[in-house]
């Protein structure tokens, strides 16, 4: 191939023949002259091939921060989201087949974290925090709620009775339950490095209540009395036998003495078994959905006994720390049939060949566990002003503890472990007495507005 350069120089000096010497004399300046024009015009090039970069720049810096913000955003509204859904649900929930609730895992064996999370609610475990917490089955709270106006929330309907402190408690039961306990701690703080376990707050405050309880002359039975692991089917049949040796004790069993005794002996393998899986066998007659022929039995029996109720002892958490202050969960059967058909759908523990499928159930004293709810959160927010709720003060949800009896019952959230103040109350001794007294105060107060 040809050399461009020497073509071109050959056609030059044919072209201008002997004048070409003159020409390349000449060269030097005007090659000058060009040089500085080539590097005048290499200067404006670079120039706006700067203002190019710099302009690419800033676009990318402005797409970056638009993103930036963009995500921001969004993680506040999840944020927001998230503070909603925790106001209108525990923990929590807590204890509930439905997916439920707040931080803390409760009722979730902490030796087995690999267990199906579709497992882990079936059970009535909260995933409480992962929140994964819920698909709530309520609407989440406005951002405008206001707890002592918003009458779709929280509308006690009646007036405190004063002076209620010391009142005489002899013949009623109270069947308490210290949620959680050993290997199963509940809510913890702070969430990576566990000081605080929510079973040990649990304990302490059940026991203080039982004090307060029996010294006002009720009959107070513990489900739990130590730091060691009781199955929630083990509490519940636990329950279940406290109520047919009074329903016996006062004559009232609804169907034969065989039959008490054919439904004693299905309850004491729940609690020798003391799992909660269905695989175990822990569950006993409480497996599946609705309401079976023994469970129907014990519920017929136990809606006569007017004068025992259950309470389930709990503290709360959030992954969003801003939620504070106490919360009283029960049941109704709509809360309980909701959950349970979503769940035909979403838990793979409901395709179970030995997961029976039953019927809807109707039948629960709806209305005695909100009023039960009430009175309990009307004394200890009465009594304590910073226990106050930003969140639900009595809400419905799906508890096990509350959903497998026919006892009138409520969940107490007595405050958020998650938040530095309540963590701080938490830990005095003058504000455990005053809850103390003011759950006392709630069931006496039930009692009086029921005239039983």
């Amino acid at each position: 191939m040809k050399n461009p350069k020497a073509s071109l120089t050959a056609e030059f000096e044919d072209a201008y023949g002997s004048q070409s010497s003159a020409v390349v004399n000449e060269t030097p300046a005007k090659a000058k002259t060009a040089k500085a024009k080539g590097k005048k015009k290499r200067s404006g090039d670079s120039f706006w091939t700067r203002m190019l970069i710099f302009i690419c720049g800033a676009l990318v810096g402005l797409g970056v921060f638009a993103t930036v913000m963009y995500f921001t955003q969004g993680k506040k509204a999840d944020t927001k989201k998230e503070t909603k859904r925790n106001s209108s649900s525990y923990r929590t929930s807590s204890n509930n087949r439905s997916s439920s609730g707040s931080r803390g895992d409760f009722y979730r064996d902490k030796d087995d974290e690999d267990d199906d999370d579709d497992n882990d609610s079936l059970l009535g475990r909260d995933r409480y925090n992962e929140k994964d917490l819920d698909d709530d089955f309520d609407e989440y709270i406005d951002d405008d709620y206001d707890p002592d106006s918003d009458s779709d929330f929280y509308d006690p309907g009646y007036t405190l009775p004063k002076n209620i402190s010391g009142e005489d408690l002899s013949g009623y039961t109270i069947i308490l339950d210290p949620g959680h306990g050993g290997r199963d701690t509940g809510c913890v703080f702070p969430f990576d490095y566990p000081e605080y376990n929510e079973c040990d707050f649990n304990l302490r405050i059940a026991k203080r209540v039982e004090q307060e309880l029996t010294s006002r002359g009720a009959t107070v039975h513990m489900l739990r009395t130590d730091d060691s692991w009781v199955s929630l089917y083990n509490r519940l049949a636990q329950t279940h036998l406290i109520c047919l040796d009074i329903a016996q004790e006062q004559g009232i069993l609804p169907f034969s003495e065989d039959r008490a005794d054919e439904l004693r002996e299905s309850l004491w393998d729940c609690i020798y078994i003391n799992e909660d899986t269905v695989a175990s066998g822990g569950m006993g007659i409480m497996v599946g959905s609705g309401v079976g022929e023994d469970l129907n039995d014990l519920f017929e029996m136990e809606y006569k006994l007017e004068k025992v109720i259950y309470l389930s002892i709990h503290l709360n958490s959030s992954e969003s720390q801003t939620l504070h202050g106490n919360q009283i969960f029960y049941v109704t059967d709509e809360s309980v049939i909701e959950s349970e058909n979503r769940q035909m759908y979403e838990n793979s523990e409901f395709q179970r060949s030995d997961f029976p499928i039953r019927e809807e159930y109707y039948g629960r004293h709806n209305d005695d566990n909100y009023l039960l709810g009430c009175c309990l959160y009307d004394n200890i927010v009465g009594n304590i002003p910073a226990f106050e709720t930003n969140g639900t003060p009595v809400k419905a949800d799906n508890y096990a503890v509350l959903r497998e009896h026919g006892l009138t019952g409520a969940l107490v959230e007595v405050a958020y472990l998650s938040d530095d103040n309540d963590r701080t109350m938490l830990q005095r001794s003058d504000i455990i007495d005053q809850v103390a007294y003011s759950i006392a105060d709630g069931v006496k107060m039930y009692f009086i507005q029921k005239d039983i």
